[in-house]
Parts: C-alpha cells; structure tokens; sequence
C-alpha cells in the first residue's frame, strides 16, 4: 500500500493502477448491428446456468434479491430453466424507510423462492473483519453479509454484479455527463476524465488536496490520468464511460472483495452478467440499445425481457441496490465510532499521511452545517469513513493495535 494506492483509495475508493487480465479495452465497446439481442441474452443465460447448475447436479442455490433489475432478471431467468431448483433469495436492509425488503419479498414470493430479510443497524461494526479478508482501506464492504447469510443455505450463490455496467444501469450519471461534456467545445481525455468523476462527486470532496500530507504529492492531473485510455479514443462518448465503469469500480472494486469473501467462506459466487459470451455481446451493443437518453432509462434489453414475466409489467424504477442512509448512520453510529478513531494520535495523523486539520474541519462540516447542502454532507461522511477505513486497516497491518475480531461500536 504505497501513497498512491492511498490516494486513489480515498479518491475513487479503489486503486485502478491494479492491472486485471479481465480489463476491457475501447475494442470490445466497438459497436456492430447485432439481431435477435433478446434471444441471444436468453440463450446466453440458458448455456451459463446449465454449466452452473445441470451439468454440477446442483439442487440447491441462493441469491442475493433486491428490488432492480439486475438481481430480479437473475431470480425470474433461474426459475424459467429450472422450475424445481430450490432458492433461497436474500435481501439486505439497514432500517431506512425506503429499504426494497417489501418489494424484493414480493418478487420471491412470485418466484417461489424462500425469502430470508437479513437487517444491519451498523455496517461500521465487523470493519476490523471486513477489511481484514478484504485486504484493502474500504468501509463499503457490506456485501460480506448476504453472502456470509447464503452460505447457511447453500455453497451456490448468485448475485446481479455486472448489469449496471455492461447494459447501461447508472442512468444517474450518464445524462448528467452527456450534458456537461456539451458545454466544452472540442474536449479531450482530461476534460472527459474530469466530467466523468463529477459525476461521481460522493467519491471525493472540493477539498480533497487538503486531506492529504504533502509528501503524498496529491494530483488531479495524476487522478485523471488514472482514465486516459478510457477517454483518449474514438469511442462514443457513452461508450467511453461504460469502458471505464467496467474497468473501474467493477473490475477494481467490487469484483475483487467479492473474490476475498467468496474464498474466506467458501462460496461460490456467480454472476449471469460477467458471463464472457454476454459481455462480448452486451459491449458490442450500440449505447441506444442499452440507454434512452430522452426517458434516461438503462438496461433497455432486460426490462425488455422482464416484461414478459410475472411481476415486471412495465418495471421502470431505479433501485438503491442494497445501499444506505449515511446521514442515520452517522448520527446513530458513524461520529462516535469517527471521533474515536481519528484524532491527533491516530496511526494516519502521526504517520504524516492524513492530516488531522482536515478531519476536525470535516467533523465539524457535518455536525455544525445542519442547513448545509444535504448532498455535500452526506460527501464529507463518505469521505471521513474512507479515512477510518485507512486508520483500521493501518492499525490490522501495520500498526496490530486490533484484530479482525475486534468491533466498533
């Protein structure tokens, strides 16, 4: 863990310089006329699960469900081949008001799939244990508990990762940075890079130099330079941002801490979107396939799909995908378990890598600015858990003041 795997750690929340052999490159997004997108998706879907699941003799699965797209295509396609199988789907929920247990429950039900709810008050809890198996300075590792769940039920997990980013998922952020790349006149890869991680502001915050000790040598410049192949070729400019959410949080950050949990639990862990024949397909895809830009609606090929099955009439919504209210766990866990780790004597301060300045200021930020923009509170959360992700996994490896058993309440 050198300073920049440090830097691109709190700025982008995985450290891309990482080389994957799995990387795409503006070649597979090289659009072409392809006939027959939804058959050929099913008969993808129909070969992956037979080789996962007939051909192993596997009798038993279960699946982590929200209310999208992604994990309810995975449940409705599983039981469409194999009407006997027993699932199990799981569905996680933080105590929010708008969790997806009531939806995700409804589409179980619909799909004779047992439906387990599996609440967590503090995701901040088991961080010790998390990054420990995780290996890397990241508090968003809550995916470990549906799959820690899963294992209770059956070595055969399946889950939704990967439909975001090859059939157009983040509509979000893709207007968003089609629109802001009108107002620059000829722009070029650093103007792309640049707009690009606007749209992912809860990544970083405006002070994000600040938090840094100098000798770090913090850089947008090197930042940006993380995307120069994504967005220095002739790629559409969609097509670009797709190349660079497949390679970026997917392929750096997601996939890889599934991998670790998968291998700590023994569990195998499948996707019907990371299936190589559906990525060469999917990527090949001309992005108005995929997106709408006008109803700025995504993953045009599965709601397609999905239509046709009970429950998905017309199913438009965006979902959170299992994600959480921070301002609540803020206030009912985060500043405490924050103001206990980050101080003047933290392993970070004192080894000159964050400075305690910025923290204080942060804390401050939050806790003081109640008619403050709500977006650049909830940033500052982010960005203070990211900082005490980096102090445990600092105090695990290096330091060895904790052990992954130990809690933070």
């Amino acid at each position: 863990m050198n300073d920049t795997s440090i830097v691109n750690y709190l700025t982008l929340r995985y450290d891309p310089v990482i080389d994957y052999p799995d990387s795409l490159t503006s070649e597979n997004f090289e659009e072409k006329e392809v006939k027959d997108v939804r058959v050929k998706i099913i008969d993808i879907v129909k070969r992956e699960l037979d080789l996962k699941l007939s051909q192993k003799k596997i009798s038993n699965i279960s699946i982590a469900l929200s209310g999208g797209i992604d994990s309810g295509f995975t449940l409705a396609m599983i039981r469409k081949f194999f009407p006997q199988l027993k699932i199990d789907s799981i569905c996680v929920g933080f105590g929010d008001n708008d969790d997806e247990i009531c939806r995700a429950r409804e589409i179980a039900e619909k799909y004779d799939s047992r439906f387990h709810e599996l609440m967590i008050e503090n995701v901040l809890e088991d961080l010790p244990k998390l990054i420990s198996i995780a290996g890397v300075p990241k508090w968003n590792l809550y995916q470990y508990y549906p799959l820690e769940k899963a294992k209770s039920f059956s070595d055969v997990f399946f889950s939704g990762d990967g439909g975001d980013e090859i059939f157009g998922g983040y509509v979000f952020r893709y207007k968003k940075f089609l629109d802001k790349l009108k107002k620059v006149h000829n722009p070029n890869w650093i103007d792309k890079s640049r707009i690009y991680l606007e749209c992912h502001e809860r990544d970083w915050v405006p002070d994000q130099d600040k938090i840094f000790n100098k000798k770090l040598n913090f850089s947008w410049l090197k930042i940006y330079e993380n995307f120069r192949t994504y967005f220095e070729n002739n790629l559409y400019p969609l097509n670009q941002v797709f190349l660079a959410d497949f390679n970026g949080k997917l392929l750096h950050d997601w996939i890889p801490s599934n991998h670790e949990f998968g291998k700590y639990l023994n569990l195998n862990i499948n996707s019907l979107f990371l299936n190589p024949e559906m990525i060469a397909l999917s990527t090949k895809l001309h992005w108005e396939v995929k997106y709408d830009y006008e109803k700025d609606i995504g993953k045009l090929p599965l709601l397609s799909i999905l239509n046709d099955y009970l429950g998905f009439n017309n199913f438009h919504n965006i979902k959170k995908g299992f994600s959480l209210d921070l301002l609540n766990l803020w206030k009912n866990y985060g500043r405490e378990i924050v103001l206990h780790y980050l101080h003047k004597d933290s392993d970070v301060v004192k080894n000159n890598i964050i400075n305690i300045e910025w923290i204080d200021k942060a804390i401050r930020l939050v806790d003081e600015s109640l008619n403050y923009n709500y977006n650049m509170r909830i940033r500052y959360i982010s960005k203070l858990l990211s900082v005490l992700s980096l102090e445990i996994w600092h105090q695990l490896t290096v330091s060895a003041k904790l052990k992954p058993s130990s809690k933070l309440k």
